[in-house]
């Protein structure tokens, strides 16, 4: 009976993973995919304010992260470390979803505050959800295989979502009016659906890892900071993260232009952005079994090669590829970025990493400092992107001539492929492999029976 209950246990706690990181994927694919050509197109700011705007914005969610991730590993309540601020966190995150694709009749000056304002609210708000989802696969379980499904499962919630997305959004804001008007009725059908989605995770989500290190005690946010610094592991994979994410993130924020622009087919941007989708579905059936045959950091190496060469055939290409061959390159794009999903997993063991080094398990403060990395890749890659297209000469109503063409193309192909293949670099000295992570692991165990031990001769 007990084992029955287990297993319905496990698998409720993976459908509910899942299902959030499916509620928090509405907020991120409008973020990424949307939110510069509805700055420029239908608010009407020019290239360069956005770039500065999506480069401000992220430096101080950058900087903001770890401290978030140092508070969820503070916080101690019935429901846990980090599964209250999914709760806590998903009302901003619905209501400034809205606000932040609406236009009001404000100046050009007020409409750049405006932007400002909701923009930074709406992406505190995505932190605080996301890092306690990210947290919350360290306190489910303890056993590494398992962190692997759950992140499994996780991928394939938001590839489901993005596929779905891909193919509907654009053509929704286009029946729509491709108006300011459009893109708000969008993102608050959107922030509707995600609500329940997030709570499941809340609900079926229970937290089972606790770190006997301190007994049961709040851990000092000093404490927690400090054992980031004692980590080179985390940061080496922190540094490739950025750069990983720069690449993609380059290419999500500038993609419809390229589609609509570069290769004039904005008819066919749903079905090349879903089949990107499509490959980043198909990831996660891969990833565990890639995982225990070549280990995460060989994994992440080859991955990010072959994505960055698959980049640029893309750019090789030029303006004039046939739609239906940049739509198969779309879908290895996809399928190639799988280290965003293996990141996942290396983080929960570079959390075991610090606690071999320093005796500190910190999940909030590791997840919070790789978030920190996302969000710096974040402010390079969409403040990058929208900088060039600028520095090019693209703006709102402007002649699109061949040579644009070929502009559009390199910054949507060419950059991204460069920022992968660089990737790669601080992954030659990261050393967590499956025979290390081995090691550690079983090193960790003993010293929690060690210490389940004294704790429970004091208690007597």
């Amino acid at each position: 009976m007990a084992a029955a209950v287990s297993t319905k246990a496990k698998y409720l706690a993976r459908f509910g993973y899942m299902s959030t990181e499916m509620g928090g994927t509405f907020s991120f694919y409008m973020i990424s995919s949307f939110l510069s050509v509805f700055y420029t197109d239908a608010v009407g700011l020019t290239p360069m304010v956005v770039s500065t705007l999506m480069l401000v914005v992220r430096i101080i969610d950058a900087v903001v992260a770890p401290i978030m991730g140092g508070i969820i590993d503070g916080t101690r309540s019935k429901w846990g470390r980090a599964r209250p601020w999914l709760l806590w966190g998903l009302p901003f995150l619905v209501l400034l979803s809205i606000l932040t694709f609406s236009n009001f009749d404000f100046s050009g000056a007020g409409k750049v505050m405006y932007a400002y304002v909701t923009y930074i609210g709406l992406e505190f708000a995505f932190m605080m959800v996301d890092t306690a989802k990210g947290t919350l696969v360290n306190t489910i379980t303890a056993d590494g295989q398992e962190r692997v499904i759950l992140n499994s499962w996780r991928q394939v919630g938001a590839s489901i979502v993005n596929i779905v997305l891909s193919a509907v959004t654009m053509p929704v804001i286009l029946l729509l009016g491709n108006d300011s008007g459009a893109y708000q009725i969008t993102n608050v059908i959107y922030g509707l659906i995600s609500i329940p989605l997030i709570l499941c995770g809340f609900f079926f989500c229970k937290e089972t890892v606790s770190d006997v290190s301190v007994s049961g005690e709040r851990i000092k946010f000093s404490e927690s900071m400090s054992s980031l610094l004692k980590n080179p592991m985390l940061v080496f994979l922190m540094i490739s993260s950025i750069l990983g994410v720069a690449a993609s993130l380059s290419r999500l924020g500038t993609q419809v232009y390229y589609y609509q622009y570069s290769l004039q087919r904005p008819d066919m941007a749903g079905s090349i952005m879903a089949a990107y989708q499509i490959g980043q579905l198909v990831v996660p059936f891969f990833v565990p079994k890639l995982i225990q045959i070549a280990g995460k950091k060989m994994s992440m190496i080859v991955a990010n090669l072959l994505d960055g060469a698959t980049l640029l055939i893309l750019f090789l290409l030029g303006p004039d590829a046939n739609p239906m061959v940049v739509t198969v390159g779309s879908f290895f794009v996809g399928f190639f970025a799988m280290s965003s999903l293996i990141s996942f997993s290396a983080t929960s063991d570079c959390i075991e990493y610090g606690y071999f080094r320093n005796g500190r398990r910190t999940p909030g403060a590791t997840v919070g400092a790789m978030t920190m990395g996302i969000k710096l890749g974040m402010a390079i890659g969409g403040s990058l992107g929208v900088f060039l297209l600028g520095a090019f000469g693209y703006q709102q109503g402007v002649d699109v001539t061949y040579e644009m063409r070929e502009s559009i193309n390199f910054v949507v192909n060419a950059v991204p492929a460069i920022l992968m293949v660089l990737s790669v670099l601080p992954l030659v000295p990261y050393q967590l492999t499956n025979k290390r992570m081995e090691e550690i692991n079983a090193r960790n165990a003993e010293a929690d029976a060690r210490l389940a031990a004294q704790a429970e001769q004091t208690n007597n």
